[in-house]
């Protein structure tokens, strides 16, 4: 149920940015649900579908760290540059440059989007309405739980990716194949501090809450209580 509280412009630009993105991540979602709805596993024209407006949704990412940065959430500067950056190395390093089908029409380009966009819907959503003090336990739930499906998924599809793009990054330069290959290795020790960090926030977020009264939500899409 809505709270009528007044919305400062902290306050509403960041509900402009997170429902914004969630139109964005809502698009990809819908898009990729059709194509693969019409074109069953030819996957060839997938990235026609969804490419661009993939790589733009998610360049878009880049203001979360800012505003981490400026505090105008509550999240740290490090967490939103971990989940940021990975993805931009897979967007603009991959997918953006290297048109073959092994990385443009792949299971694991499906397997990546899907979770990338099942994820940001619900986090989005979550976060445009949290600044409005509308409690929609459904979407809370979902926040801290489907990241033990999710994070596994989009990562496993993330590293396909970037395997599939070795011998491509290596006919441009060797440098860049080991550049891959070194963000490759670093994937365990990110990912396991994400995953962590996400058990922790449900916890303290979910743990020993009712349904009906949900303990209030400290993520990154809750502006400071202050005016900025």
């Amino acid at each position: 149920m809505a709270k009528t509280k007044g919305v400062g412009a902290v306050e509403a630009y960041l509900v402009a940015y997170n429902a914004a993105s969630f139109a964005g991540w809502a698009y990809v979602l819908s898009q990729t649900v059709l194509y693969l709805s019409e074109h069953g596993t030819d996957l060839s024209g997938l990235f026609d579908r969804i490419g661009y407006a993939l790589i733009y949704v998610q360049t878009g990412a880049v203001l979360e760290v800012v505003h981490s940065l400026l505090g105008l959430v509550r999240s740290g500067a490090l967490t939103a540059l971990l989940q940021v950056y990975s993805r931009l190395l897979l967007v603009w390093g991959t997918l953006y440059p290297f048109d073959s089908p092994e990385i443009r029409a792949s299971p694991a380009l499906v397997l990546m989007v899907l979770a990338w966009a099942i994820t940001e819907c619900v986090r989005y959503s979550h976060y445009a309405l949290g600044i409005l003090n509308i409690e929609v336990y459904a979407l809370l739930y979902l926040r801290y739980t489907l990241f033990y499906v999710l994070y596994p998924a989009g990562v496993t599809g993330e590293l396909l990716e970037m395997w599939a793009a070795l011998p491509h990054a290596a006919a441009l330069h060797p440098a860049l194949r080991a550049f891959l290959l070194l963000n490759m290795s670093g994937y365990p020790p990110v990912l396991y501090k994400l995953y962590t960090h996400m058990i922790y926030q449900r916890r303290k977020v979910l743990g020993g809450s009712s349904p009906t009264t949900p303990k209030a939500s400290v993520d990154s899409g809750s502006a400071r209580k202050k005016k900025l």
